[in-house]
């Protein structure tokens, strides 16, 4: 299977937080723990290696391609917290540290992962809305389809986060 970077990884994790492809494509080849979600129809692979700090690595299957879609440094106070090196919890934990507020129908948080949720519209721009006050740069990842059924709209959420990159350079920078 081909690893193949997305626009959003070389804009926003290569380009500006300097994750190389090298580096993550070194992780995905010998993590230190590998998850396998099937979620809503799509499946997410996941990764998390020590590299001096640990990276979190997000990516999904389309076809023949695994698509690395966004990767991250986590420092060890989120290992503490979560009590564990695989990747979706730690990935959980960042975005409940430096991520914004996402509104998907009715539901709220930081982190939306394998959920159905009723919509109002089936309009996928106005059941979405990420709260960003400060106008920061952002890093998200959104897996949303909308489907109907007998009770109306439904958002099929396999993932979503945001997270808020100038929160999360600055929670990078301060000492351990």
């Amino acid at each position: 299977m081909a690893v193949v970077f997305s626009d959003q990884f070389q804009k926003e994790c290569e380009g500006r937080l300097g994750m190389t492809k090298e580096a993550v494509l070194q992780a995905i080849l010998q993590p230190d723990r590998e998850q396998r979600l099937q979620s809503q129809g799509l499946t997410i692979v996941m990764y998390s290696k020590r590299a001096g700090r640990f990276m979190v690595i997000v990516t999904h299957l389309a076809g023949q391609e695994q698509v690395v879609d966004l990767a991250f440094l986590v420092k060890d106070e989120l290992i503490d917290v979560t009590k564990t090196t695989n990747p979706l919890p730690l990935l959980r934990a960042l975005a409940q540290k430096t991520g914004l507020e996402i509104k998907i129908g009715d539901r709220q948080g930081r982190f939306i992962y394998n959920e159905l949720i009723p919509i109002a519209d089936a309009d996928l721009k106005k059941v979405m809305r990420v709260e960003n006050p400060d106008n920061n740069p952002i890093a998200s990842l959104v897996w949303i389809r909308v489907r109907q059924n007998i009770m109306g709209p439904l958002a099929q959420c396999a993932m979503a986060f945001c997270i808020d990159l100038q929160k999360y350079e600055d929670w990078l920078r301060q000492p351990q």
